[in-house]
């Protein structure tokens, strides 16, 4: 079995409430928030707290991804 790839528009927004909002597509899906030595991700209702900025990432692409099916 293989997987399909899927290339998606993923753009990282900084703020000056040092946010930085995550776009996929051009609309806002999630937002990471630097908290001491981790960040915060926030998904809608979720919260996610990640080791760094990459992981917060990947996980604000994979919430995305659970819910496009």
């Amino acid at each position: 079995m293989s997987r399909k790839e899927k290339q998606i528009e993923l753009e990282v927004v900084a703020t000056p409430d040092h946010e930085n909002l995550v776009q996929i597509k051009g609309r806002t899906v999630g937002k990471i928030v630097p908290n001491a030595d981790k960040f915060d991700c926030y998904i809608g209702e979720q919260v996610f707290h990640e080791k760094n900025e990459a992981d917060a990432l990947q996980q604000v692409i994979r919430e995305y991804n659970l819910h496009q099916r």
